[in-house]
């Protein structure tokens, strides 16, 4: 039975013109908008395997002083987007606030899609890009997740990830944005098709040249933490109904209770009006 034949069966027949206007403001299924921020984002400190930063204010990418690289991990909870929707599009926005002494114009960072499950401990570098001691769950540059027993190495020191990559570039301080690029919008939506494949993404800056590094507001670090923003179009239903909006469905039940309770009055002998 379709959405308004169900409401065609209802015994007051104002709700079924009630729901008509619903579904008239309403529409056709329209993208919906969310953004989330991080459930984990940790640094990998290259050379230094036992240590990490997963509870840090700062991730770190690119290369410092020694040349020894850096790179970032993060990773979104994608799981309350209903299975089987489009993703029309997916940006991901990451605050720099500093930037090395060789930074060059020509930086940029990219986006990998991550291969493996990775942890994020309690250890803390504070603003420093030297790294703290690894605690048990970080994930560092050759461990998945420090000190599990089993032990649960990176198949690749520095991270399991996807050739390619969505690039922006990333030259001094301020706001970034990977702005709806092809291979982000791939991978989350890969991830929304089957939620076990979600990991996140790496984030490498220039690895080539020294002392280009650059520290990132981290999801512990305030308002400008990593901010992903999505659209997607919901799944139409089986029967081709077009889902109603949440705030259609709320008026319709708000519609239907206030009509039962004038039902009941008008049916109640101990009120005067009934005939």
């Amino acid at each position: 039975m379709s959405t308004i034949s169900r409401f065609r069966a209802l015994p007051d027949h104002r709700l079924y013109w009630r729901a008509l206007v619903l579904i008239g403001l309403a529409g056709p299924v329209q993208g919906v908008e969310v953004q989330r921020a991080p459930v984990a984002d940790v640094t990998l400190f290259a050379i230094e395997a036992n240590r990490a930063s997963g509870a840090g204010a700062h991730l770190f990418i690119g290369a410092i002083a020694s040349g020894d690289p850096r790179r970032a991990l993060i990773r979104f909870d994608l799981t309350d987007i209903p299975p089987g929707s489009t993703i029309t599009a997916a940006s991901l926005r990451v605050f720099v606030d500093r930037s090395a002494i060789g930074s060059s114009p020509d930086d940029t960072a990219t986006a990998h899609r991550l291969l493996a499950a990775w942890g994020e401990g309690t250890s803390n570098s504070g603003g420093s890009g030297a790294g703290d001691v690894a605690r048990p769950g970080d994930a560092t540059w050759t461990e998945r997740f420090f000190a599990a027993n089993p032990q649960q190495s990176w198949a690749t020191p520095g991270g399991d990830f996807a050739t390619g990559g969505a690039a922006i570039p990333l030259t001094t301080t301020g706001s970034f944005v990977w702005s709806n690029p092809p291979e982000m919008i791939a991978d989350v939506q890969a991830w929304v098709n089957d939620p076990s494949s979600n990991h996140g993404w790496l984030i490498r800056g220039n690895e080539v040249s020294s002392q280009n590094a650059k520290r990132l507001i981290s999801r512990e670090g305030g308002g400008n933490g990593p901010l992903l923003t999505l659209q997607y179009e919901p799944p139409v239903a089986p029967s081709g109904d077009v889902p109603l909006p949440a705030w259609a469905l709320g008026a319709l039940a708000a519609a239907l209770a206030g009509s039962v309770a004038r039902t009941r009055a008008r049916r109640d002998p101990r009120d005067g009006r009934h005939p």
